[in-house]
């Protein structure tokens, strides 16, 4: 189990199957976002001392830094566990409200009726396939794409749990431009290095494109284009058979020699360092999107005070 948890903590995004065959007393702390969705059976879990139980109507959500433990698991259990390392959250939660991140913070545990019992399931078959069988160059962007599918649906659903006053954080128009550019730079990150292509495409000025995802997201444009190149470098570097030359052709930078004063400069190595020693947990020193969009709601002093 040691061996499968290291093998986790290297994923980008995972996508496991528990059941009774795999199932670990131990406590552990989980360093990553984890949504454990219920096929068949059930199992009671333990997260920060307080229980919760998993079974084909009801999943929970394990938040970085929650110690969690399984203290029961019925023979026929089985669940799908969905995971994503912590910095890739912000990017993915982009346009949902600080306030319900709070909320699910607060209450892990969630149940279904029939037909969303169905369709999470429906997503997971869809998740695993692209997590544990798709490995081209586009494969963390599909997995990025359909977990905030995945979450933006959750929102959808409860979202009536909040007041309605905090439902928008900010108003439509806002919210609107930051995910249109959103969607672009999944798209179009490749040869879409300056913010100035996004300004382009979103019939607006780059400076009112930064105004706005600075205001919204506490993060300028450009650092976030920088921060998903990044992360799709370190992608091919840890897991591909690409050349670091290949890499940066893929990726649209000018040369290797551009590519790697670029890596430098935001993981502090050049790529056939980071090549020789693979270590995504590096991801923590791109700069994060602020605070203002619940980026500091699962710091671990936050998790402890739930």
């Amino acid at each position: 189990m040691a061996k499968e948890q290291r093998q986790l903590e290297s994923e980008l995004y995972s996508c496991r199957y528990l059941e009774h065959s795999n199932w670990v007393r131990d406590s552990r702390v989980s360093g990553r976002f984890i949504v454990v969705i219920g096929f068949a059976g059930n199992a009671k879990f333990l997260l920060n001392g307080k229980s919760y139980e998993v079974d084909e109507h009801r999943f929970i959500i394990l938040h970085p830094h929650v110690q969690f433990q399984i203290v029961h698991m019925s023979s026929d259990f089985r669940a799908c566990c969905i995971g994503s390392m912590i910095e890739l959250q912000s990017s993915i939660t982009y346009n949902i409200p600080t306030t319900f991140l709070a909320l699910v913070l607060q209450h892990p545990q969630w149940e279904m009726d029939n037909e969303t019992a169905l369709a999470a399931r429906a997503f997971c078959t869809l998740f695993d396939f692209h997590c544990n069988h798709v490995r081209g160059v586009n494969a963390t962007n599909i997995a990025a794409s359909l977990l905030s599918i995945f979450i933006q649906t959750f929102y959808e659903k409860t979202k009536h749990l909040l007041p309605s006053e905090e439902k928008e954080s900010v108003s439509v128009i806002t919210r609107n431009l930051v995910t249109r550019f959103m969607n672009e730079l999944r798209q179009h990150y490749k040869h879409g290095h300056q913010v100035s292509y996004y300004a382009e495409r979103l019939f607006v000025s780059p400076k009112y494109l930064t105004l706005v995802v600075k205001r919204s997201m506490g993060i300028k444009p450009k650092e976030i284009i920088d921060r998903k190149l990044a992360i799709e470098s370190m992608f091919l570097l840890s897991k591909s058979n690409m050349s670091i030359q290949e890499i940066s052709n893929e990726l649209g930078f000018p040369d290797q020699s551009y590519f790697g004063r670029f890596f430098k400069r935001l993981l502090g190595l050049s790529p056939l360092a980071f090549r020789n020693n693979p270590d995504l947990s590096l991801m923590s020193r791109l700069k994060p999107i602020g605070k203002d969009h619940g980026w500091d709601l699962f710091s671990k002093q936050t998790v402890d005070k739930i």
